[in-house]
């Protein structure tokens, strides 16, 4: 296993089958459980090229594809959502009380990677069900000297113990309550990040005839206690056709948009439309 930053995280990983302990082979080549030393059989997982597991057992060829996780590469590569990424990681430090980060829909560890080159103190992992997405994030804490490790794995079914995390991120994806209060140690927060009102509405302005504005996202936590909530709120310039359609690929609408209605985003050279999330801060109640 090239990315040895996997190994940091032995201690708290179950084998997403029996779930017994996880073992590094000799070679580091793969991991398995011990099982075997209980009668059971050996279930085993190999270590990609990149230096990722795929921990996932239920869900073959899930997760977004190679074409889209280039697109959203590029895009957040660029920077234009690094004031989240910044308000996330001011928060994290402000609440943490463990350095233990699971990041559950990490995507292409855009923000996980960020998270750990800002405090090498923390323990980031990072789990999406796309494998193109893990090995855009593996290759990508390799090449800028993030800590970070990452897993192929399900957030609705996390291959990690009970009460072994310190905090749980999860940005733009769905939210697991139930999971993420089993996972989280007494003290551990929860931070969730979604669109606000008025996100994206000049890019749904440039396209749609009749653009609507966000309503409230209905998987927000009910069983534990909000602690914090910070609005990020900016206007982003895309000054490229490319750009505009990486962020467009991001959103939901890509995949209910008329052939005219793209033709109208294929068309763009330059736009400028607000950005407007919400960065909320959970503890156990």
């Amino acid at each position: 296993m090239k990315n040895d930053s996997i190994l940091n995280f032995l201690q708290i990983l179950r084998c997403p089958i029996c779930v017994a302990d996880l073992c590094a082979a000799d070679d580091l080549r793969s991991l398995y459980c011990v099982n075997e030393m209980k009668g059971g059989k050996r279930h085993s997982f190999d270590r990609a090229r990149s230096g990722y597991v795929n921990l996932d057992v239920g869900h073959a060829g899930g997760g977004d594809g190679k074409e889209l996780v280039n697109a959203r590469t590029a895009f957040l590569e660029s920077g234009g959502y690094e004031p989240i990424s910044d308000a996330v990681n001011e928060l994290l430090l402000q609440y943490i009380g463990g350095p233990t980060v699971i990041d559950a829909g990490c995507g292409e560890g855009y923000y996980t990677n960020r998270a750990a080159l800002v405090n090498p103190d923390l323990r980031l992992l990072g789990f999406d069900l796309s494998k193109a997405a893990i090995d855009v994030a593996t290759r990508s804490a390799k090449r800028k000297g993030s800590t970070a490790a990452f897993l192929v794995g399900g957030i609705f079914d996390l291959p990690v113990y009970d009460r072994s995390a310190s905090a749980v991120i999860n940005l733009f994806a769905p939210c697991a309550e139930s999971e993420f209060l089993r996972i989280l140690k007494e003290d551990g927060i929860l931070i969730v990040v979604g669109a606000g009102e008025d996100h994206l509405f000049g890019l749904k302005r440039a396209v749609y005839d009749t653009p609507y504005r966000n309503t409230p996202r209905a998987d927000l936590p009910n069983e534990m206690k909000l602690l914090k909530t910070k609005r990020v709120a900016y206007t982003l310039r895309l000054d490229s056709n490319e750009m505009i359609r990486n962020l467009f690929s991001m959103t939901p609408y890509a995949f209910r948009t008329s052939r005219k209605d793209v033709e109208k985003l294929n068309a763009l050279e330059m736009l400028e439309t607000e950005v407007d999330v919400t960065v909320s801060v959970y503890g156990r109640s």
